[in-house]
């Protein structure tokens, strides 16, 4: 057997049990090393001030602060890149050694997080020197040998790993880890080949995600130009004939939507829904958080607001944030904060007129409260709003063209989706 093979006869049982992943390259055999944390890095020392003591401009050191890792950057990041802040030269960092400047290959972790994402890791890219502190909350490590370029950000942030954080994490609000906790961890190494052949493969699938997210932006952009320029009349449709459709009309909101104020309870033919910023109606199954549902006391006698498919509903309170959504589900009730109203126009083009941001801004003038944050859009100011109307069957083709718009953005986003699945795969079957 040879060095990389088994650390000695008393732990080569677990590491033939653990050593080798579930996913490999076919030119690789041999066993993974595992190897105590301490052994593979030494702890350096971060930079404790609070982001809002930094004052951030363009000087010569940068500041990777917790938050950074956890929202901003993948499995690694290059500090020459504009996402990495510097920050103020004149704050006291004397008491910093040259060692506590981060290297190539050192790797970070976020110590503090407020769900699952605490002990999330990136590598640092670091060939050209520049001057660069791990910030509050971080854990700085930098390695005693040499591991393949990327290697350690992938491997720390796999399953593999990060099970071994769980039952270390404390906290309930916030959670956290410690160096002394992350210390008790162990590393598993296998042949500096193997090691560069998954680093490159998984640049290559975080490179595929990045173009893809890159087009996506791109299509967002084109997309919200075009119904901007639509909606405001800048580019006009016309009939199968190639004739000119007649002006829009100028309307207001009552003379278009009719509210729907029926309450009823849940019945089979009408389920409970929920109301979402980002999605509109949807089951509440499907509710990502805040499922506050089964708080409701009495559910089965409550009564709600009844809701159709193509309603036009939004939130008095929320409107401000885009709380306003077409019912694409169906049928239901939901809660009575919520304005609803039906509409005789085309209910899809009517969507795209009141979820337009320039709409929604225009809104904003009709508010009423005190609180900034409180403030809200009862429905009768809501349907004193002005807006221009075409004719029905100019709705139709502008509706139809907008929503073909959003659903080749739809499946751009699904791949997308597609490929983060893929990699959340590769990431738990590549390492031990």
């Amino acid at each position: 057997m040879t060095e990389n093979t088994v650390l000695d006869n008393n732990t080569s049982s677990i590491i033939k049990k653990e050593g080798i992943p579930k996913l490999r390259f076919p030119e690789f055999d041999t066993l993974w090393k595992q190897i105590s944390f301490n052994d593979i890095f030494d702890i350096l020392q971060n930079n404790t001030y609070a982001r809002a003591d930094l004052n951030y401009k363009i000087e010569n050191t940068k500041n990777i602060h917790y938050g950074d890792i956890l929202v901003k950057f993948n499995e690694y990041v290059d500090v020459q890149n504009n996402n990495v802040p510097f920050i103020n030269s004149e704050k006291n960092l004397s008491k910093f050694k040259s060692e506590s400047y981060l290297r190539d290959g050192d790797i970070i972790v976020a110590d503090t997080a407020e769900d699952e994402t605490v002990g999330k890791v990136t590598e640092i890219s670091n060939t050209n020197e520049q001057k660069v502190l791990s910030g509050l909350h971080t854990i700085p490590c930098r390695p005693k040998r040499k591991f393949a370029p990327m290697f350690l950000g992938f491997y720390m942030n796999s399953e593999s790993f990060h099970k071994q954080l769980i039952p270390l994490i404390t906290g309930i609000k916030v959670s956290s880890i410690s160096k002394t906790s992350i210390a008790t961890t162990t590393i598993s190494v296998p042949l500096f080949e193997e090691q560069e052949k998954i680093s490159k493969f998984m640049i290559a699938i975080n490179n595929m995600i990045k173009e893809q997210e890159s087009n996506i932006s791109i299509l967002e952009t084109y997309n919200r130009g075009l119904k901007m320029d639509i909606l405001s009349q800048k580019i006009r449709f016309k009939d199968d004939s190639g004739n000119q459709y007649p002006d829009w009309e100028k309307a207001k909101l009552d003379e278009v939507f009719i509210e729907r104020n029926t309450t009823q309870t849940i019945t089979s033919d009408a389920p409970l829904l929920s109301f979402t910023i980002e999605d509109g109606v949807i089951n509440p199954k499907d509710k990502k958080t805040n499922k506050r549902d089964f708080l409701i006391k009495d559910i089965d006698n409550k009564k709600f607001s009844l809701t159709e498919y193509n309603d036009i509903i939004y939130n008095p309170a929320n409107l401000k944030f885009g709380a306003i959504h077409r019912n694409k589900l169906g049928r239901g009730v939901v809660s009575p904060i919520y304005a609803i109203f039906y509409t005789k126009e085309n209910p899809v083009f009517m969507e795209y007129v009141v979820t337009n941001p320039i709409f929604i801004k225009k809104s904003l003038k009709y508010l009423e409260g005190t609180v900034i944050k409180l403030m809200t859009l009862k429905p009768k100011d809501f349907l004193l709003m002005d807006i221009y109307l075409p004719c029905l069957e100019e709705q139709e083709k502008i509706a139809n063209f907008l929503t073909s718009l959003d659903n080749v953005l739809q499946e751009e986003k699904n791949y997308l989706e597609y490929l983060k699945t893929i990699k959340k795969g590769l990431l738990q079957q590549m390492f031990v």
